[in-house]
């Protein structure tokens, strides 16, 4: 009997930590929201309410908060997954063809796994409600945390604890429809859940509170550039009659040369060795770090209407550092950041310095 208390005492103190957190996140996101207006922070905000509320209703014992419960915990997969989307969208980012393919399985293995519960509970009123309201939430959880991974590079640590503990709350999903009905899972399966609750909600406070999920600021003067937009490849000598050109013009440059740089630049050196001068240096095997600078650079002038330009002026350099596959990947995405934002990204190549067949493909990518 002892023990029957204490295991509902524990019961009720992890769904008031859990249904306080819930509160507490939808809260301060929705006073972010109230602040930038992105969506995804709205979406986000609903989610925490939903599940307060499906938490809830697993306290009661009438059948309409049971109801209750098996709409409220899909509201909330359904809303992490569209404030997933919206965030990708707001970041102008494109989903990867493998995570698309990969949604394709799910409705297989959605099926395969309502035949599973039936098969081990041979409960058809339970495989047809509960089973099924965890089975379609955490299909929905697992495939917002996988989206989420698309802007890792990004945002970094920032983002990464929150997919992670994203798809585990999705994939705790499928032994709770399982064993739910077991006694001795109550207590282990409820633990579990407070805990992933309660990281999910620090990490995505985390993540909406960071200073990369605010508006941009305005990257610097608005003056119109006579230079079109997309993406190019140029060699030494264009470059020394644009580089004219743009001279007044806050451009975000990363270069090897620095004995000519306009001092209107947002100039990073790019080297291996920690360089004490007065340009920020960036090593050449960082690309997560220039993707992330040149997004910034180019969102701060899209707000605001302006046209952003990027320098490459090292690119020989980084083919030394770097695999071709990973620097092809990174090329496609800065041209992407360029297109979506109107911005304009100028490569500077030497033909001589690369094989033929490497500096085709990499017109071709930024032709």
């Amino acid at each position: 009997m002892r023990r029957l208390d204490g295991t509902r005492t524990l019961l009720f103190l992890e769904a008031s930590i859990v249904m306080g957190a819930d509160l507490l996140a939808a809260v301060l996101i929705f006073r972010i929201y109230l602040r930038n207006r992105r969506r995804s922070a709205l979406a986000f905000s609903m989610a925490w309410l939903f599940d307060f509320i499906f938490v809830l209703s697993a306290a009661q014992q009438t059948e309409i908060w049971q109801m209750v419960g098996l709409i409220s915990l899909p509201v909330f997969s359904g809303l992490i997954f569209y404030g997933s989307v919206k965030f990708l969208e707001e970041e102008s980012l494109n989903v990867q063809h493998s995570i698309l393919a990969f949604f394709s399985l799910m409705p297989v293995a959605f099926i395969l796994y309502i035949f599973g519960v039936y098969a081990y509970t041979k409960d058809p009123l339970w495989t047809a409600t509960t089973a099924t309201a965890l089975g379609i939430s955490g299909v929905f959880v697992v495939a917002g945390g996988l989206l989420l991974m698309e802007v890792e590079e990004i945002y970094q640590s920032a983002v990464r604890y929150l997919y992670i503990g994203i798809i585990l709350f999705g994939l705790h999903l499928i032994p709770a429809a399982l064993f739910g009905k077991e006694v001795w899972y109550g207590t282990i399966g409820f633990t579990m859940s407070t805990i992933l609750i309660v990281f999910m909600v620090w990490a995505m406070v985390k993540l909406t509170s960071s200073e990369k999920f605010q508006p941009p600021r305005n990257g610097g003067p608005q003056r119109k550039v006579d230079i079109k937009p997309g993406a190019m490849v140029v060699d030494p000598g264009e470059y020394r009659q644009l580089k004219e050109k743009l001279r007044d013009m806050p451009v975000l440059a990363f270069v090897r040369d620095i004995s000519d740089v306009p001092e209107k630049w947002q100039t990073y050196f790019v080297t291996t060795v920690p360089f004490r001068g007065d340009f920020k240096t960036i090593n050449p095997t960082n690309l997560a770090k220039m993707t992330e600078l040149s997004y910034q650079y180019l969102e701060s002038f899209a707000q605001s209407g302006g046209q952003g330009v990027i320098v490459i002026d090292c690119f020989e350099y980084l083919t030394i550092y770097n695999q071709w596959e990973s620097l092809m990947k990174f090329m496609a995405k800065l041209r992407d950041f360029v297109i979506v934002n109107r911005g304009t990204l100028i490569v500077v190549v030497d033909r001589d310095s690369l094989e033929p067949q490497k500096y085709s493909q990499l017109r071709k990518l930024l032709g």
